[in-house]
Order: structure tokens, then C-alpha cells, then sequence
């Protein structure tokens, strides 16, 4: 068994804001003996607006938040997903939107740029085009750990399965789905696309998410979840609360789960 946690938070456009809750979350997940640690989607930055993003997005090469992250991960030994950072590249135009894992050390384990872009008009008043401002990944990552074998995605990637078939059979044990998912799109999916990736991969599913109403109006939905591979939510946050979720978790269970059900490997 070991203590894994989602850290939920509602980020502003100061990145050394961001970075004070950040710091809190690691210092608590530091006393409590966490194993793991996930922040949600944008966990750095989310701007007011587009002019403001690109401003403020940070050096890919050159992340003070990467900076921090390492540092935080190595003094209190726990392994963290930054969940995703808002990065330029000099040779680029558009923002990249990655995910990076840190081991216990401080050493960058894997790094994921989101594959999938949220360009949807859902009806709240907002149009959402993230494929005007960010450069998509096309890599499935997961990375063997000390900790656990892990997978990789982020936020609207939720809604294509078949990634995440892919990772379960490429090994493995954990997904992690950090999210800036939206109000309206959250309480009507949320919950059943983490339960079902969880179920038809047979992963323990942690989602880390944003949560409040940010710098550019939009109000995200919160709820972070960690959800074992049979479908069960184990540790759920309050709606709109700063929280850290926790959730112990026997990665026995994957394999009990894929077991008793083969259809994750049967096409």
C-alpha cells in the first residue's frame, strides 16, 4: 500500500502565487508520508487572456516552476506530477501544454505535451480553440517508476479511449488525468469518463483539477478524483475547496481487476 494525492486549487495568473500553493501542497504532502503527488492542468498559470499567455508563459528550457517543482520533490522525497505547465519554446509561435513527471530526487523522469486540443463551443458563452495557441503532442508516453508504471494525459484527452488502451497495455498501473475541465462539461461528464478509463484499462485513475473561477472568467469544475481499477471513486475533493485528496493505494488491484475482466486486452 502506499499514499497517493491530487492536488485541487483554483490558479491565477501570478505565477509566484501559484507557486506559494504549490509549496503548501508539498509540504503537506511531505508530512503525511505521500508517495506521489499529481497537480491538475495549468498548474503554473492560467492568464486572462491570450496576449497574456503567451507573455507569460514560461521558458521551456528555462521553467522556474520546473525549478521549484525539483527542488520541492527532492526535499520532501516524493515523487510529483506537475500535472501540466504553460511553456514556450524559442523556436516556436504557439504554447506547449506539458505534463512532466519528478522523481523523489528531483530528476525529471518523462515529459508529455497534451496530444489532443479542446476546441469546442459548449454553450457557455466562451469559445474554447486551443489549437489557435498551442502546438499538440503526438507521443504516448508512460514511464516505469520505483513508485508505480505510469501513464500520461491531460484534460480533454479523457475522451479518446483508445490512448488510453494503449498505455494500460504498454503497462500501466496509473494514469494520470490532471484537468482544467470546464463547469458546464463537468458536471454533465466528469465523473463517468474518469470511472470508465479507469475500468476499461484497469488503472487506478488520478485527476487533479483545477477548481474556481480564474483570470479569464471561466469557472472550472473541481471534483478531483483518484479512482481504483474497478470503476470506484476512493477519494473525491469538495467542489470548489483547496484541498489535497488523498487515497491509499494497492496496486495489487490492477491485476485483480484485469483478470476478472479481460476486455481491456481483448481488441
Amino acid at each position: 500500500m502506499m499514499l497517493v494525492a491530487a492536488a485541487q486549487y483554483c490558479a491565477s495568473n501570478d505565477i509566484s502565487e501559484n507557486h506559494n500553493i504549490i509549496e503548501k501542497f508539498m509540504l503537506e504532502a511531505g508530512a503525511k508520508n505521500v508517495s506521489l503527488i499529481c497537480f491538475p492542468e495549468c498548474a503554473n498559470l492560467i492568464a486572462k487572456n491570450k496576449q497574456e499567455l503567451k507573455e507569460r508563459a514560461e521558458p521551456a528550457d528555462d521553467s522556474k516552476t520546473i525549478k521549484k517543482m525539483s527542488y520541492l520533490a527532492r526535499k520532501y522525497k516524493i515523487m510529483t506530477s506537475v500535472g501540466s505547465l504553460m511553456l514556450k519554446q524559442s523556436n516556436q509561435q504557439k504554447i506547449i501544454n506539458r505534463g512532466i513527471l519528478i522523481g523523489r530526487g528531483g530528476e525529471l523522469l518523462a515529459t508529455y505535451d497534451k496530444i489532443h486540443m479542446f476546441d469546442a463551443n459548449i454553450g457557455d458563452g466562451k469559445i474554447y480553440s486551443e489549437s489557435d495557441d498551442f502546438n499538440s503532442g503526438n507521443k504516448i508516453v508512460t514511464k516505469k517508476t520505483e513508485v508505480a508504471h505510469i501513464g500520461f494525459s491531460i484534460c480533454y484527452d479523457i475522451r479518446f479511449p483508445q490512448m488510453y488502451r494503449q498505455m494500460s497495455r504498454a503497462g500501466a498501473e496509473i494514469i494520470v488525468t490532471p484537468a482544467a475541465f470546464t463547469a458546464k462539461t463537468g458536471k454533465a461528464h466528469w465523473h463517468v469518463l474518469q470511472r470508465a478509463r479507469a475500468i476499461e484499462t484497469g488503472c487506478f485513475i488520478i485527476a487533479a483539477a483545477q477548481s474556481g473561477i480564474h483570470a479569464d472568467g471561466r469557472q472550472t469544475f473541481g471534483h478531483s478524483l483518484i479512482v481504483n481499477p474497478w470503476g470506484q471513486i476512493i477519494a473525491e475533493a469538495k467542489n470548489h475547496q483547496t484541498e489535497l485528496v488523498l487515497a491509499e493505494v494497492d496496486l495489487k488491484e490492477v491485476e485483480i481487476a484485469r483478470n476478472a475482466i479481460s476486455a481491456w486486452k481483448s481488441d
